[in-house]
């Protein structure tokens, strides 16, 4: 009976290890932090990388259409709270991306930072 709890738990700590272990490659599709659909009918998608300050938006071939370093773009706005992305939707044909209690808006089709609203 021990050795079926004990086999029952290294296979628990090994499918646990295997479903949070990540890319390490912080510079790829699978090395996300979040992924969000930009469109369903362009089939892009934006991705944020571990560090939670750039977002890149991809397209259906994984391949980069652009990157914005969303944190050094609002280096001199005030922020309150952590200057880290926490979320991205899309919300009137922007990217609105969560970072501290505001949100940063970077239009989807140049990648250019436009602005930043919070409460």
């Amino acid at each position: 009976m021990k050795t079926l709890i004990a086999a029952l738990v290294a296979c628990a700590v090994f499918a646990a290890s295997a479903l949070f272990a990540g890319s390490t490659d912080a510079n790829s599709v699978a090395g996300g932090f979040y992924r969000t659909i930009v469109g369903t009918n362009t089939e892009q998608y934006a991705v944020v990388d571990f560090q939670k300050e750039t977002v890149t938006l991809y397209d259906i071939d994984d391949h980069v259409v652009w990157a914005t370093n969303v944190i050094m773009g609002l280096q001199a706005t005030p922020v309150m709270g952590a200057r880290k992305i926490s979320g991205v939707k899309v919300y009137e044909g922007d990217l609105w991306i969560n970072v501290g209690r505001g949100y940063a808006i970077v239009a989807i089709k140049t990648g250019s930072l436009k602005g930043f609203a919070q409460n």
